[in-house]
């Protein structure tokens, strides 16, 4: 792949932030006309690097999996695995919170760029707490990720925190 020209890679970046926001807020239902509007570029900008809405909703939904890999792969370095655990849960969970639409977008697009990577940076942190004693040892990676996924989406409104938290201490060795 080429190197984009400096003011091509802004105005990608300016794209995907406004892509960001916007799906995050409103899912696949979002408009391209407002995501360039609100990114400062053409509709044309937006479809000259991302033919589809979809492929537009990938790149979202991508760079959103990179973040979630770099928040593990911090978790795995921490000197407290237990700490590192219930960190890592709460700091994916604000960054879930705050972008609801994005899990509509993974629903239409019926995959993850990179779920499997994180799955596995999941596992390694869930077994490092798990080794240290601080996670109960009867549950398994993807008990957590559902556990925390179903207290996350059948919270009432504002209340997700307190619900997590319930989630949270059940998993506390």
């Amino acid at each position: 792949m080429t190197e984009l020209r400096a003011d091509a890679r802004r105005n990608l970046e300016r794209v995907l932030d406004a892509a960001s926001e916007v799906f995050a807020a409103s899912g696949p239902d979002a408009s391209i006309d407002e995501i360039a509007r609100l990114a400062g570029v053409g509709h044309g900008t937006v479809f000259r690097r991302f033919p589809t809405k979809d492929d537009l909703m990938f790149a979202v939904i991508e760079r959103h999996v990179a973040e979630m890999q770099a928040l593990a792969e911090e978790a795995i370095e921490a000197d407290d695995p237990g700490e590192a655990f219930f960190d890592f849960v709460h700091r994916v969970a604000e960054l879930s919170m705050r972008t609801p639409g994005l899990h509509r977008c993974v629903v239409h697009c019926g995959s993850k760029p990179g779920a499997a990577e994180l799955e596995q940076l999941v596992a390694r942190i869930v077994a490092r707490a798990q080794r240290a004693g601080a996670v109960r040892r009867d549950v398994e990676p993807a008990d957590v990720q559902l556990l925390v996924r179903s207290a996350l989406t059948s919270a009432p409104p504002g209340q997700w925190r307190r619900y997590l938290d319930v989630v949270l201490d059940g998993l506390r060795a």
